[in-house]
């Protein structure tokens, strides 16, 4: 008699999500990039602009971290898919900064700072799925017990 195991396959999760939240994550910093840093749109409020290039990366390295995390079953998987999606855009930022005079310096900054920022709010994400994952086990068990 054979048993199927399920083994969730954590690297491919991991790479995945972290390419997915960085692709989409290095969109909108080109977007970000172009509009904060063109001459010509100058007259656009700054507030906005900063706003959005701060909430949007930590909210979207946030839930990276929580759906590998949830996918995975573990807080590392988030930690590192969160750090991939960070070092991405994080690139994609400095590549953008260079194309508008900048210094070469600007993608490295940009890596380190992305992977870093990921690897921080990932791992809260991470963690936050596995506290609500335990919530949802206890609370099964509990209603289990109920209806014995």
């Amino acid at each position: 008699m054979t048993h199927k195991v399920f083994v969730r396959d954590i690297s491919r999760i991991v790479f995945v999500e972290g390419l997915r939240a960085g692709g989409a994550l290095g969109a909108c910093v080109v977007v970000l990039a172009i509009v904060g840093l063109t001459p010509s749109l100058s007259w656009l409020p700054e507030v906005p602009l900063v706003g959005g290039a701060i909430v949007l990366p930590v909210a979207t390295y946030g839930l990276t971290g929580y759906r590998a995390g949830k996918r995975s079953g573990r807080v590392l998987a988030g930690t590192i898919a969160a750090s991939l999606a960070g070092a991405i855009s994080g690139a994609v930022g400095g590549v953008a900064y260079v194309l508008f005079g900048k210094p070469a310096l600007n993608i490295l900054v940009g890596v380190l700072l992305g992977a870093v920022g990921g690897t921080i709010v990932g791992t809260a994400g991470g963690w936050l799925s596995r506290r609500t994952s335990a919530v949802s086990r206890q609370d099964l068990a509990s209603i289990g017990r109920a209806t014995d």
